[in-house]
């Protein structure tokens, strides 16, 4: 979910992040409060903004995710880069500045060059937010015959396009990140029309949706966020496939969902390596497993996790230093050969 973006005045590049971790980690984890009472418009968030050398860059952009950001924007300059995340603003929202601070140091103890390590803080509402993302957002061609289109950006198909057209809203998920990517084209060569697919952490809904649009019979999704979910629904009546989706709060896939030939989870790397045990039992034999929404250095750790959890690797693939894995329950008499692919 990362891709190059035009900058701000006097910036050189932006990078924007759009990773939705609906696994009930993060947040979830500092106690954050229910929103489900809420409209999407009453929500505020909390902004953070850290200046860092690039050498720290991607530490110091994990630090934020692991702390529960909805999102991450990138501003890259020759010598150093300005991180912006976004959190749900809350009765934490001190105790998580301060423990940004400290993690912060944590890496400069390490040897890392943090520089400034300048850390600002700002509350803003949802609608000033969800439209500060609007720039960072254009239409994207992911693979042949799928595109993702903007709602306000007026996209004509070409060919027999499949195109779905998106608003992220108070979600996020754009495919402006390069884990979005691998994951929707995963989906694009590991999914066939007819099958079940369910989408675990699904922000605002960009993979359920394209796999709708592309044949699936029934799609399940789930998130922990109430916001995200709403913003789902919406994007799931822009494209005309809300009879094809199940769209449900939760943080797995309930028990009584029954078998999926494939299960999508664009989550960070712990978490979709806790998730694999649970997640084999909900694949019928056979059936894939795509996940996303970690580092390639991380990739030997999670087809580890995914072969402790019984599951025999497919793919590997990688872009902008982000990687996919896909990995399959196994039916008798049918061992898939492995692939791996370094860029798209």
């Amino acid at each position: 979910m990362r891709g190059l973006v035009a900058g701000r005045a006097g910036v050189a590049s932006a990078r924007l992040e759009t990773i939705s971790c609906g696994s009930g980690r993060g947040e979830a984890d500092l106690g954050a409060p229910r929103y489900s009472d809420m409209e999407p418009e009453e929500i505020e968030y909390t902004e953070i903004t850290v200046l860092t050398h690039l050498e720290a860059l991607e530490g110091v952009a994990d630090v934020l995710r692991e702390l529960g950001a909805r999102g991450v924007v990138e501003e890259r300059q020759p010598l150093q880069a300005r991180l912006t995340a976004y959190f749900l603003a809350d009765e934490r929202s001190e105790e998580r500045l301060r423990t940004i601070r400290q993690r912060i140091s944590a890496l400069e103890r390490e040897g890392l060059r943090i520089g400034p390590g300048t850390v600002g803080v700002r509350t803003v509402g949802a609608q000033a937010w969800s439209e500060a993302w609007k720039d960072q957002f254009s239409v994207q061609h992911i693979a042949p015959g799928l595109v993702i289109a903007p709602s306000w950006e007026d996209y004509r198909p070409q060919g027999g396009e499949c195109v779905v057209v998106l608003d992220p809203g108070a979600a996020f998920g754009t495919a402006g990140h390069a884990t979005t990517r691998l994951c929707l084209r995963a989906v694009v060569e590991h999914m066939r029309p007819g099958d079940r697919l369910a989408d675990v952490g699904c922000g605002s809904g960009i993979l359920a949706i394209a796999a709708a649009l592309l044949g699936a019979q029934e799609v399940v999704a789930t998130d922990n966020d109430p916001p995200a979910l709403v913003v789902a629904r919406q994007n799931a009546r822009r494209n005309g496939v809300e009879s094809q989706l199940r769209i449900m709060e939760a943080d797995l896939l309930p028990l009584t969902s029954g078998q999926f030939d494939v299960i999508v989870c664009n989550i960070v790397a712990d978490e979709a390596m806790r998730l694999a045990a649970d997640l084999r039992s909900l694949l019928r034999p056979g059936g894939r497993f795509i996940c996303s929404g970690f580092l390639s250095a991380t990739v030997p750790r999670v087809e580890d996790a995914l072969a402790r959890a019984g599951l025999r690797m497919v793919a590997t693939t990688g872009e902008e230093g982000w990687a996919a894995c896909v990995a399959l329950r196994p039916a008798v008499g049918r061992w898939p050969t492995r692939a791996h692919v370094l860029s798209y």
